[in-house]
This record gives structure tokens, sequence and C-alpha cells, in this order.
């Protein structure tokens, strides 16, 4: 285990869901998102390239079914999907967890990585909703004109406005390659610095779960 990966939950962890769910959601957050580099990698076994290009957009779906699978069922968890939508996400104790992937290297931790710089739509317009108040930084890339992406991103926003009260955003970042599994996963939450740019407020790296064969997984909409 690397040094900076603690035994257990974060005392920010506990304060923010609950020592129940916390310890959860120490374990099932890296399962998640490793069973969903698995499910890729074993979907698409010879096309190493373009899984590293679909590993990095944030449209992927499997991060958000698989942080379904894996949290929906956790006490006073709720799913918020949009039909034929690839966006779905999990509200806990007013909590929206929305999956990342900011880098392919096991030596880069989400700490290091510049914050919104690679954020997808959906992220970015859930911050600008509902996260700290902040301004537009030179370091986020603008985003390719998908009017599809627009209207999910409009849909779920729309829906997780109706929460209240407002819910805070948590990222479940991670990095990851085909040829190697998941390679870090982190939870952290952002907070806006005193000059308006996006920084960590705070951050936890979890515990790599063991390599699994991941099983063909049934979804279902609502």
């Amino acid at each position: 285990m690397r040094p900076d990966v603690l035994v257990g939950p974060s005392d920010w962890l506990i304060d923010q869901f609950g020592a129940q769910i916390a310890d959860e959601l120490w374990t099932r957050v890296p399962e998640a998102l490793s069973t969903a580099i698995d499910r890729e990698v074993h979907a698409h076994p010879a096309m190493t390239q373009t899984m590293e290009r679909v590993l990095g957009n944030p449209r992927w779906p499997l991060p958000y079914e698989e942080l379904v699978l894996f949290l929906g069922t956790l006490p006073g968890a709720e799913i918020i999907a949009v039909p034929r939508s690839v966006y779905q996400l999990v509200l806990i104790n007013g909590h929206i967890v929305v999956p990342w992937c900011y880098g392919q290297s096991a030596r880069l931790s989400m700490r290091d990585a510049e914050v919104g710089r690679s954020f997808g739509r959906l992220a970015r317009e859930l911050l600008r909703r509902f996260g700290p108040p902040w301004r537009r930084s030179p370091v986020e890339a603008p985003l390719p004109l998908d009017a599809v992406d627009e209207r999910e991103v409009a849909k779920i926003c729309a829906a997780i406005a109706q929460i209240a009260p407002k819910p805070e955003v948590v990222i479940a970042g991670y990095a990851g390659a085909p040829n190697l599994g998941l390679l870090r996963a982190c939870l952290g939450e952002v907070k806006s610095t005193d000059n308006g740019t996006l920084n960590w407020g705070h951050l936890d790296d979890l515990p790599l779960p063991p390599p699994v064969i991941p099983r063909p997984r049934r979804m279902q909409f609502p």
C-alpha cells in the first residue's frame, strides 16, 4: 500500500457521510472504477490506443454505471438518471458523486492534477450550479460543440436542482490505463481560492481493490 493511502476513512469522509457510509465508500468507489476499466478492457481487448481515449472521455458511461451499481444500494442513496443518457449519478447524504479520469499514471495523485483542465461539461456545470463560487480558469480547456451532451447535462442538472437542500459535489477521481487497469482512486471536494480559481479543499487517496474479471451488467433505467 502507498504511504499516502490511509488504512481507513479520513475524518473528512466520516464528517461528510457518517462512519457507516464512509467505510463503504472507502472500498466501493475504487471497486466501481476498477470494474469499469476492466469491463472496457475485456470488451475490446485489442484496442489499447482507442481505449486510452475512451477512458479520458467524460462521456464514457461505464464509470457512471458502476458507481450507481456499487453505491446505489447504500442506505439513503438516491439514483439520479436521465432516460437514454450516459449520465446517471448517486446522491448520498447530500453529496453528488461525479467520476473523473484525471490521468493514466500511478505516479500522479489527483491532488497534483490541475482542477478543471479536463473536466467534462457535466462536472463543470455541476460545480457552477452547486459548487463554490469561481471564475473560469485559463487552464480550463474549451469544450467541443455537442448538442446531445448539452441537452443531457441540462436535464440531469435540472433534476438535481429540485433537491433541497442544495447538494454538494464530490469528485471520484481515478488514474487508469487499458493494460494496467485502475492505478489510483481518490475522493475529493473542490473549493475556490481567494482569487476565484478552483483547488482541492480535501482529497483522500483510496486503497486499490484486487483485480477481478467483471461479469456482464444488465442496467435498468427509469
